[in-house]
C-alpha cells in the first residue's frame, strides 16, 4: 500500500444507487443501508500534501481542491456527500463518508478490500481458492458485466481480507481489482481523462506517430492508450505536459504584472523584473513618507494594483537597488527610534491603503489620465 496516498470513490451512475447519492449519512442508517463498496467506482488516485499533519486538514484541502480547483485528470463531479475518501498512511487506509457537514469514518467501506473478479465463469463452488483470510463475500452479477470502466467483463468477484498470490490468481482463472490496496493505481477513469489530455497535445504539437503514446479512435471519438505503453508512462507524459501548461499560465501572469508595475519596456530579466516589483513597494512607500517631489521619485502609486509602480523612463535595477537599500535601512531606524513594535511589513500596508484613499480623493479624471499614461 502507497504511503501519503489518498483515493475518491463516487456513487456508480443507474437507478440501483438512486437513494444513496447525495444522502447523508443519518439518513442511510435510517433507512438501513450500508456504504457498500461495491456501489462506489475508484474516480482518482493522488498523492496527499506532505505539509498536512491533521486528518481534518487533508480532508477540507481535498474538498476545496476538488470543488474549486479540479485536478485536469479527475473525471468524476464535485466532491459532495455520498463520496467516499480513503486516506492511506502509515501502512494503514482509512475510509471517510463526505456527510453533509462533517466526515464519518466509515470502516466497513473496506472490509474484505481484496477484490477479485471472475473473468471465465460464473461464481461458484470451485472456482474461486478458500484461505484462512477468506472468501469474506462472494457476488455474482445477473449477467457476465462490463466492469473497472468497461475495461474487461466479469461473472461476479470475490473479496478477501488480505491479498491472493499471484499463483492463487492463475490457477483460478481471477482478475484483480485496481483499486486492490496492495496495488494502488490511477484509476480507469483518471488514465482515460489522461489520454484525451496527451492525445490532444500530442495532435496539436505535431508528434510524430512513431512517438505517440495515444492514438485516435473515431468510432468513439476519443483518444486511446496504445498497447504497447504501460499506465506509468503515460501518466509521465500528463505531468510533463501539465508542467508545462502551468509554466506557460506563470509566464503569462508575470506579464500582466510586468506591464501593471511599469515594467513592460525594462529591459531587466524575468528574475530581476520580479525583484524589481518587490522593491519598488518598500521604495515607494519610503517616499511617501519622505514626501519627494514627483520628479525625483522612482515610483507612484497606482490604485488599480493597490500598490507602486515604477514612472517611466524606468530606473536600471542597480538604481533600484540601492534606493531600496536605503529606504529600507531609513524606515528601520525610524522604527526603532519611534520605540514601536509596529513591523515595516504592516506599515507597508497602512502606507499603501492610505494612499489609495488619498488619490480617490484628490483624483480627477484627467490626474487618472495622466498617471496612466506613465505605464
Amino acid at each position: 500500500m502507497d504511503d501519503n496516498t489518498f483515493l475518491i470513490y463516487q456513487l456508480k451512475p443507474g437507478g440501483a444507487t438512486r437513494d444513496y447519492r447525495f444522502a447523508p449519512r443519518d439518513r442511510l442508517i435510517a433507512e438501513g443501508l450500508t456504504v457498500d463498496r461495491g456501489n462506489y467506482s475508484h474516480m482518482y488516485t493522488g498523492t496527499m500534501a506532505t505539509n498536512l499533519k491533521s486528518t481534518s486538514a487533508i480532508l477540507e484541502t481535498l474538498f476545496t481542491k476538488f470543488n474549486t480547483n479540479r485536478p485536469q485528470d479527475f473525471a468524476g463531479h464535485s466532491l459532495s456527500t455520498s463520496d467516499v475518501v480513503v486516506l492511506c498512511r502509515d501502512g494503514k487506509a482509512t475510509a471517510y463518508y463526505v456527510d453533509s457537514f462533517r466526515y464519518e469514518k466509515i470502516p466497513e467501506f473496506l472490509d474484505a478490500p481484496y477484490r477479485y473478479y471472475s473473468t471465465q465463469r460464473p461464481v461458484d463452488i470451485g472456482t474461486f481458492p478458500k484461505t484462512e483470510n477468506g472468501p469474506a463475500q462472494v457476488f455474482n452479477f445477473d449477467k457476465r458485466e462490463r466492469v473497472e470502466s468497461a475495461t474487461f467483463r466479469a461473472w461476479g468477484y470475490v473479496a478477501y481480507n488480505a491479498p491472493l498470490t499471484k499463483k492463487q490468481i492463475d490457477d483460478y482463472e481471477l482478475r484483480a481489482a485496481s483499486d486492490n490496496p496492495d496495488h494502488i493505481r490511477l484509476s480507469a477513469y483518471q488514465l482515460e481523462a489522461q489520454a484525451q489530455i496527451v492525445g490532444k497535445w500530442e495532435k496539436a504539437h505535431r508528434v510524430s506517430e512513431v512517438k505517440r503514446l495515444t492514438w485516435y479512435h473515431g468510432d468513439f471519438g476519443v483518444f486511446v492508450r496504445k498497447e504497447h505503453v504501460t499506465q506509468e508512462r503515460l501518466a509521465e507524459r500528463y505531468g510533463e505536459i501539465i508542467e508545462e501548461k502551468l509554466r506557460a499560465a506563470y509566464m503569462r501572469e508575470a506579464q500582466k504584472d510586468f506591464t501593471n508595475f511599469g515594467l513592460r519596456t525594462s529591459p531587466a530579466s524575468f528574475d530581476e523584473k520580479r525583484l524589481m516589483i518587490e522593491q519598488a513597494q518598500v521604495v515607494g512607500h519610503w517616499e511617501e513618507i519622505k514626501e519627494l517631489p514627483d520628479d525625483e521619485r522612482f515610483t507612484w502609486h497606482k490604485p488599480s494594483i493597490s500598490g507602486f509602480a515604477l514612472r517611466e523612463p524606468v530606473v536600471s535595477p542597480e538604481q533600484l537597488e540601492q534606493r531600496y537599500n536605503y529606504a529600507f535601512q531609513d524606515l528601520k531606524r525610524d522604527t526603532e527610534r519611534q520605540n514601536t513594535k509596529k513591523p515595516i511589513a504592516e506599515q507597508l500596508r497602512e502606507s499603501a491603503e492610505y494612499a489609495a484613499r488619498d488619490n480617490a480623493a484628490r483624483s480627477t479624471p484627467t490626474d487618472h489620465k495622466d498617471k496612466g499614461d506613465r505605464t
